[in-house]
């Protein structure tokens, strides 16, 4: 069998969907980052199955998005878990879709979805191009105060007392409930410290560390922290690593040292004329059983996703920046500070804002997850350097985001990409992502304190209480908007 795809795949844009609508075909989506091992398999499975490529060739138009390289595809189109495999209308409304698909089971679906298609053709069409978002609602005009306190409820209800972290199910980095739970330790409340010391040590001596390469897992499958996802992704990794350097423990500084050595051998583009941080490194189980040294796979380590990605390498930047100090290694500093020279440097564009990937020509640009983390890190880099360029760039970053990327329909709050005439699909429908924009509030309230510009306090309220009717919807995660009510009570 084939080990690779036998598909004639299209790139996302305008070109496919019209080919799709002259063809009165359906739009076939694969979406999917690189280092999900099953989105792999279907590559080399069903995607390499010479019955399917002959369907998707005849029948429909075949598209593939990396999730990494799109994160705004990704996020209105994935189905919950990757890789997705959606069945698209020539304007780009959902038909349906699922996962993981076997050979045998594309076989079976593709005709019956382009059958249907066909069939109902003409009522799909009568329905009209996939809509934009109607307009939000007039946001509330100041934070809600009282959830931060609602949150940490919720932290200390779900938190696992025999395991640690929260919930009963699968394990994860939590970094803002973690951030929090610290921040709440530091006002004297000692339920929140026994919440966060249990977790960490889980973390750091669960199976989400990788004792054979160093690094974090992407989550643990069980709620004891077995079971690794063993891809490794760079903003996990990041945020394990600034949690290991806050408490005063040696096994925690033991494991942000390995996080650090990981980072470097395998995630660290050295080349001295574009350094960055590679995005992550695929799954791979087998390579991961235990084992000794001398059972070691002859295929070697997972191959690593070398994009550099502007949002990933911020992320990695400020861990980089903090362990620096932690560590008392200058060259994390030097590295963080030639990454993010080199990734905000090389793609900034007046009025376009900094690019997704960094050496890429034909990239994403301007979105708002880009504009926020490189920004914060920026002024991380200002804190430690005093160089002002630093903080000139945070500056002209969060302006293009408040001139290209403000909500005007009335909700307020940032949208998660600049919109424009060639957008096709659910593209069109505008996101305010939540987290992001938590993160937005607390990069302007910084701004406000170091520029003494009030404007910035201004919007940095506007855009935390445009995101408070969704607060209470997102439980422990809800914990990014306490982090930002804190620190604009600090800034008052």
């Amino acid at each position: 069998m084939a080990t690779t795809s036998l598909v004639e795949w299209r790139s996302w844009g305008r070109a496919a969907f019209e080919e799709a609508r002259v063809g009165q075909v359906p739009v076939l989506l694969a979406l999917g980052p690189r280092w999900c091992p099953a989105s792999a398999s279907m590559m080399g499975g069903a995607y390499a199955d010479p019955r399917v490529a002959d369907l998707l060739d005849d029948r429909f138009v075949p598209v593939r998005v990396d999730a990494e390289e799109r994160p705004d595809i990704g996020e209105r189109y994935g189905l919950g878990a990757w890789p997705t495999t959606a069945f698209l209308t020539p304007d780009g409304r959902v038909l349906g879709g699922e996962t993981y698909a076997t050979a045998e089971r594309m076989r079976d679906l593709l005709p019956r979805v382009a059958d249907a298609f066909e069939q109902q053709r003409d009522a799909i069409a009568a329905r009209g191009a996939a809509p934009a978002a109607q307009p939000a609602g007039p946001a509330p005009a100041a934070p809600d105060p009282d959830v931060d306190a609602w949150v940490g409820d919720r932290l200390l209800a779900q938190f696992d007392e025999e395991h640690g972290g929260f919930g009963d199910g699968a394990k994860r980095v939590h970094a803002a409930a973690l951030e929090l739970a610290w921040r709440r330790t530091g006002d004297g409340d000692e339920a929140f410290g026994a919440v966060f010391e249990r977790t960490l040590q889980a973390m750091a001596r669960g199976w989400l560390y990788d004792e054979l390469d160093g690094g974090v897992f992407r989550y643990c499958a069980r709620r004891d922290w077995t079971g690794p996802a063993t891809e490794k992704l760079l903003a996990v990794n990041a945020e394990a690593l600034r949690l290991f350097l806050l408490p005063d423990d040696d096994g925690c500084l033991d494991r942000a040292i390995g996080v650090v050595g990981y980072v470097r051998r395998t995630l660290a583009d050295l080349a001295p004329d574009h350094p960055g941080f590679f995005a992550s490194q695929r799954g791979d189980p087998d390579y991961y059983r235990p084992r000794s040294e001398a059972d070691a796979p002859a295929a070697g380590p997972p191959p690593v996703d070398r994009a550099v990605y502007a949002d990933g390498t911020a992320l990695m930047a400020r861990a980089f920046a903090a362990a620096s100090e932690t560590l008392r290694d200058s060259s994390l500093l030097e590295f963080a500070v030639d990454a993010m020279e080199h990734v905000v440097a090389g793609t900034y564009e007046r009025g376009g804002g900094i690019a997704h990937r960094a050496g890429s020509r034909t990239g994403v640009r301007g979105l708002l997850t880009d504009q926020v983390r490189a920004a914060a890190a920026l002024l991380d880099l200002h804190e430690l350097t005093d160089r002002e360029v630093y903080l000139d760039m945070a500056h002209e970053l969060m302006h293009f985001a408040i001139q290209h990327l403000w909500d005007t329909s009335g909700g307020g709050g940032f949208l998660d990409r600049v919109h424009g005439p060639q957008d096709v699909g659910l593209l069109r429908e505008p996101l305010r992502p939540f987290a992001v924009n938590c993160e937005a509030a607390r990069v302007l309230l910084r701004l406000a304190t170091i520029t003494a510009d009030p404007a910035f306090r201004d919007r940095a309220v506007a855009t935390l209480a445009s995101q408070t009717a969704a607060a209470r919807a997102h439980g422990v995660d809800a914990a990014p908007y306490a982090l930002a009510a804190r620190d604009l009570l600090d800034v008052d």
